[in-house]
């Protein structure tokens, strides 16, 4: 039984996303969104835009957003983060996939779609990132 599991898992991973396959984007957005357990944390994870080349981090840009619940023993063959569990923490924020950084890797201008070009990159710490949260925030607060 527990073969079989494995066998099916393997196969679906193997198998692009009907969804990303179709847009032909190979960009996904990371968050860890909360750790449940020692070994269990939800990710929320959403694919770039179909049509989109450059970006960095706004709204309008991410498809639908799914959380996933995953466990320390599959999380890095799920994910592809190669990062060390113990690491991980909430509010993370993670691009991986086919793009390339425009500019210094601690200070990118933007982000580029490259298609066969492999990037990782935590994003939560940039400045430019932060920014963008604090002015999302300040005109929530300005609204009521």
């Amino acid at each position: 039984m527990v073969l079989v599991s494995l066998v099916t898992e393997v196969k679906a991973m193997m198998k692009p996303d009907a969804k990303d396959s179709r847009k032909g984007v190979g960009v996904k957005r990371i968050t860890v969104d909360e750790q449940l357990a020692e070994d269990l944390i939800r990710f929320e994870i959403c694919s770039l835009n179909e049509g989109v080349e450059k970006f960095f981090d706004r709204v309008g840009i991410w498809g639908e957003r799914k959380e996933e619940l995953i466990r320390r023993t599959a999380y890095s063959r799920k994910l592809g983060i190669p990062l060390l569990w113990d690491t991980l923490k909430e509010g993370q924020v993670f691009l991986l996939g086919e793009f390339e950084i425009i500019g210094e890797r601690t200070k990118p201008k933007h982000f580029k779609v490259s298609p066969g070009r492999k990037e990782f990159i935590r994003i939560d710490g940039l400045r430019k990132f932060r920014d963008k949260i604090k002015h999302t925030y300040s005109d929530l607060l300005a609204r009521g």
